[in-house]
């Protein structure tokens, strides 16, 4: 098993990435709940939560998913980056 980010460098990607919207990191949104990763199959698994920045008009959600998928996409690029990460699943709650 190769290196995995420590406690540290989560933070640290979770004040890098941005959601494109507002500019504000994901750490600052809260939007990360929760991270785990199984050693079985070296698969970091990502909780988001981004329900409360849906907006409520039916006409605007593609927007918000495409958001959402930067997002998200952005994460699992910075935490493939380490050798014990051989992939990254994201959980939206």
């Amino acid at each position: 098993m190769g290196d995995l980010p420590t406690k540290e460098e989560i933070v640290e990607i979770l004040k890098g990435v941005r959601d494109p919207e507002s500019g504000m990191s994901v750490f600052e949104l809260g939007l990360v709940k929760n991270i785990d990763f199984c050693e079985d199959n070296g698969t970091l698994v990502i909780r988001c939560d981004f329900l409360r920045r849906n907006p409520s008009c039916v006409g605007c959600l593609p927007i918000a998913w495409f958001v959402q998928k930067k997002i998200t996409d952005e994460l699992s690029k910075e935490f493939l980056k380490f050798p014990g990460v051989e992939a990254v699943e994201i959980e939206i709650l």
